[in-house]
C-alpha cells in the first residue's frame, strides 16, 4: 500500500520531467459552464491519495493541492502556502497526511487534506517521494541521495546517514520509498539499485536488484515502490517490475506482458494492484502481480502520463483507487473499472459509457 525518472545517465531527464511539468499548465480548452474548481484541475498532477471513501487529495505543479470530499463530484483548492511543485502525497490512515516536493518542501495536513502547514526538512534537495507506516513513522527521499526519517509525525525530520556507494557518483537520486513497518523501509532510484533499513534509517544495506548489473554498473531506474503486507513491489524504465516477498530482503524481476511503456507508479492492497505510466497505460492485477491486464482508457488519456496512484480498502471491504497525471487527468478505480473525469467534470469510462464516481 502506498502514496502517492530513468537510469543514471538519464537523471537530468528524470528531474526535468518533474520540474518542467511543475512549471507548465494544462493546455485543455474549457467552456463557459465549467466551475472554477474544475478549471483548476487542468494542471499537471504528480501525486494522489485516497483518504476515505468520499475524500481524495491530488498534488501537483506550483504547489497545487486539490481535495474532493464528495467522492469527486466537486474538487476545490486547498491552500498550500507554496508555489513549489509537489511530487508525492501520502495518507497512512486516519486524517494525517504529508506531501513533499521542490526545495525540500514538506507539508503536513492534520484534517484529511483541507489545511496544510509546512514542516522543516532541513534540506534544499528536491524531495520526490514520501511514505509512512503509521501517523508517526515515515521517510522521505529525493535528489542527491537525500533520505529523511521521522518518528514523531514530522515534528522533527532527521537526515539519515545514507551514503551511496562510490560507483553511484555524487548525483545519485532516490526516486522511491516503501515503508514496511516503523523500522523497515526500502528505497530505490537511479540505475535500479535498492537499499533496505531495519532500524528506522540508522543503517542501510544494499540488496541485489534485478534491474542493476554490477559488472557494467548500469541499470534501469526504479520510479516507484509500494508494499502489501510482507511483499514489496517496484516499477520503472521500460515497464520494469520487481517483486520481493520477504520484506525487501531479496528481489526478483516480474513480468507484466506489456514491455516498453515507462511505469511511473504502483500500489497494491490485498493482492489487488494497479501500475500506471507513460501513454496513459494502466495495468491491473488481482493475484499479487502474477498476471496483469491492461485497462481501457479514453483517447485523451493515452496522450498523458500518469504519475500518481493510491489504493485503499474501505470499511466494507471494497478496494477503491485514485490515479492522477498530466493536464489534470484524474481517474477513479473500483471493481476492476476506471472512471475518468474530463476537465469539464464529465465522466468518461473509456468505453463510451457514463458512470458515477
Amino acid at each position: 500500500m502506498k502514496r502517492t525518472r530513468r537510469s543514471s545517465v538519464h537523471t537530468a531527464t528524470v528531474l526535468a520531467v518533474v520540474v518542467c511539468a511543475g512549471l507548465c499548465l494544462g493546455a485543455a480548452r474549457t467552456s463557459a459552464t465549467e466551475s472554477p474548481a474544475l478549471l483548476r484541475i487542468c494542471s499537471n498532477l504528480f501525486g494522489a491519495a485516497v483518504v476515505s471513501e468520499s475524500t481524495c487529495v491530488v498534488v501537483g505543479d506550483r504547489g497545487r493541492i486539490l481535495i474532493t470530499q464528495d467522492g469527486g463530484k466537486a474538487w476545490a483548492p486547498a491552500p498550500s502556502g507554496t508555489r513549489r511543485a509537489l511530487a508525492a502525497v501520502c495518507f497512512p490512515g486516519g486524517r494525517d497526511g504529508w506531501t513533499v516536493g521542490q526545495g525540500g518542501t514538506i507539508l503536513h495536513s492534520p484534517d484529511g487534506g483541507s489545511t496544510w502547514r509546512r514542516q522543516s526538512s532541513g534540506v534544499d534537495a528536491y524531495l520526490l517521494d514520501v511514505d509512512f507506516s503509521d501517523p508517526r513513522h515515515g521517510f522521505a527521499v529525493g535528489a542527491d541521495g537525500v533520505v529523511l526519517a521521522t518518528a514523531d509525525g514530522g515534528r522533527i525530520w532527521n537526515r539519515c546517514p545514507f551514503q551511496p556507494p562510490e560507483t553511484l557518483g555524487e548525483a545519485f537520486n532516490l526516486l522511491a520509498v516503501a515503508v514496511i513497518s516503523p523500522e523497515e523501509a526500502c528505497i530505490g532510484g537511479d540505475a535500479g539499485r535498492i537499499f533496505r533499513t531495519a532500524d528506522h534509517g540508522l543503517t542501510w544495506r544494499e540488496v541485489r536488484s534485478p534491474l542493476y548489473d554490477p559488472d557494467t554498473m548500469e541499470g534501469r531506474a526504479l520510479y516507484d515502490m509500494a508494499c502489501d503486507g510482507s511483499a514489496v513491489y517496484g516499477v520503472g524504465v521500460d515497464g520494469a517490475l520487481v517483486v520481493s516477498n520477504d520484506r525487501g530482503r531479496t528481489w526478483t524481476e516480474g513480468r507484466t506482458a506489456f514491455q516498453g511503456p515507462e511505469l511511473f507508479c504502483i500500489d497494491m492492497v490485498g493482492g489487488v494492484g494497479l501500475a500506471a505510466g507513460s501513454g496513459g497505460i494502466v495495468l491491473e492485477t488481482s493475484d499479487s502481480g502474477s498476471t496483469w491486464r491492461m485497462l481501457p482508457v479514453p483517447d485523451r488519456i493515452t496522450r498523458a502520463w500518469l504519475s500518481g496512484l493510491n489504493l485503499m480498502r474501505t470499511p466494507s471491504g471494497r478496494i477503491v483507487g485514485l490515479i492522477a497525471g498530466r493536464n489534470g487527468a484524474i481517474g477513479r478505480f473500483e471493481a476492476g473499472r476506471l472512471t475518468w473525469w474530463k476537465p469539464a467534470g464529465d465522466i468518461d469510462t473509456g468505453t463510451g459509457g457514463a458512470g458515477s464516481w
